[in-house]
This record gives structure tokens, sequence and C-alpha cells, in this order.
């Protein structure tokens, strides 16, 4: 095995990534100070997921209690963590189940990681079946700002240092960032975009076709069908060298520079997700998410 790949693996692992996956400081200037260092051990694998944004507004919006929770009657703590809603695509029709009252409802559980406990959140039932069976909370956040994903993963990095990790003789210290353009290139690798069966390897524009592979197979899927048009889930396809997934296409990703996005999404072409190609944006978008980069201070 590669040494550089056998590090990599260890010091993931023994930094529990699965709690890691998404924290940052927070700063709100269009290119603000960060680690210069571009270390890809240190990289969320997954993008920023909607089951993390619903957990985000739950934990910090709404006072313990015995009492499932529903967020609807929240709207005045959560309505500046909330996305643009007016939107078409699947993360606007999640959100707005859990603030949509019905005759029928359900409470369902979400982890908190800094309580270490779980909390009960309301939503009508016939919303719940379709979140559960298409997988719908594994989706991507989007139609957030700049500022919103600065916000949140400040929440995150407080769960990172405060919580967990300052326990059991644990005194590292995680300062977490999003990229600058050049370190996302620094990483981003080049592949086709279709294997030898005609296969799409990402999510990418037009990827998929109704003669193709894929196509035929995700044809009748609610998700799968809108691959190329919409984003899918944060945990679709393969990893790439550095064990990412999703670094190439899906939702494009914010870096530290406001309005400038790089790796490429569902709505831009293959080509545009790497060669260091940018997506620039103006506002909140149905193809633009993020994900967290992090550095470990030693005690």
């Amino acid at each position: 095995m590669n040494p550089k790949t056998s590090i990599i693996k260890l010091v993931i692992s023994f930094l529990f990534l699965s709690v890691l996956a998404s924290c940052t400081t927070i700063h709100f200037a269009t290119n603000y100070n960060l680690p210069n260092e571009t270390n890809p051990n240190y990289i969320s694998t997954y993008e920023v997921s909607l089951r993390d944004w619903i957990t985000y507004l739950a934990s910090t919006s709404v006072a313990e209690n015995d009492h499932a929770i529903f967020l609807g009657d929240h709207l005045e703590k959560i309505n500046s963590k909330l996305p643009d809603l007016e939107m078409d695509g699947w993360c606007s029709y999640t959100l707005k189940s859990f603030l949509r009252k019905d005759k029928n409802m359900t409470a369902q559980k979400l982890y908190i990681h800094c309580k270490d406990k779980y909390i009960e959140i309301q939503l009508p039932k016939s919303a719940w079946d379709s979140i559960k069976k298409f997988s719908l909370l594994d989706l991507p956040i989007v139609g957030i700002t700049y500022e919103q994903a600065l916000q949140y993963l400040a929440y995150k990095q407080n769960i990172a240092n405060a919580c967990h990790f300052s326990s059991n003789k644990n005194k590292y210290r995680y300062a977490c960032f999003l990229p600058t353009p050049q370190q996302f290139d620094s990483i981003q690798t080049v592949i086709d975009s279709m294997n030898i069966k005609g296969c799409n390897l990402f999510n990418y524009k037009n990827s998929i076709c109704p003669d193709c592979p894929n196509g035929k197979t995700y044809k009748n899927h609610p998700v799968l069908s809108k691959t190329g048009k919409e984003p899918t889930y944060v945990n679709d396809y393969f990893t790439d060298n550095y064990g990412l997934m999703n670094f190439k296409g899906n939702v494009a990703e914010m870096t530290s520079i406001k309005g400038i996005a790089k790796g490429g999404s569902c709505c831009h072409y293959a080509s545009e997700a790497f060669g260091g190609k940018s997506q620039t944006y103006v506002k909140p978008t149905i193809w633009l998410g993020f994900r967290v980069w992090y550095k470990v201070y030693a005690p």
C-alpha cells in the first residue's frame, strides 16, 4: 500500500471523521484569514447534507425539553438559517415538510453530537414516508448563502472543540475553513466522465440519457432520474484518490472567496469540474453547496 495512503487512513480513523464532517471558524471577509497548508487528510468526506442542516436548525434554535419539536413553531428563530425555499427540487420539499403541520404527524429522532443525545422532530407522516423511502436527508443542502454556510460551520467547530475532542485527554484543537480556489485545485484530479459501459462517473450536466445504462436504471427513481439536472446523494458515486465523494460534480463547492465555487455541478458540463475551472454565483442556487476543510493544532 502506498505510504501516503496508509497515513491518510490512520489519521482519518484517529480523528473520527464522522463527527468532524463539517466544521470551521467563522469569518465574514470575502477572502478570510485561513491556514495556507493543503492537507488532504483533513477534508470532509461528504458535502454538507440536509440531515446535517436540519439537526443544526433544531439544536441551535430550540430550547431543550422532553417533547417533540415542531420547527414551524420556531420560525422567528430559524428563519435566518433557512435556505431559499422558493427553489424547485427535493431540498426545498424536504425542508418545507419540517415546517408544515398536518392532522397525521410523526416524530423522528435526530442525533445531537454535543449533547450525546437524540431529540425528536415532528413532521407530517406522509412527508416522512417519502423522505425515508427516497433517503432525501442524504441530499446536499443547497439554496444557502455564503454567510449562512459560515454560521453553520462555526456551530460545527464548536461541537468539535468544546464537546467531544476536549474530553478523553484529547487536547487537539480544530481550525476549520473553506478552501481557497488554489487549495481546491491542488488536490482535484482529472477523470473520464464515463466508464467503458457508458455510465456517468459523477453528476454533471446531461450526464445520463434515456438510452444509456444509468438512464434505464434510474428512469423511474424520483431522485436519480434527475441526475444531470439536480443534485444527488452526498454518498453517491465512488471516492477519489483522497477518499472524497462528489468532489467533482453534484454541487459546486463554495471557496473562501465569496462568489467563487469549484468542482463543477449537476448543472455544469463535466469539463468544468477540473482543469482550474471555477463556477461563479451571485445568490443561492440549486447547484451550490459546500464541504468543510480543517486544520488540526497539536496541544
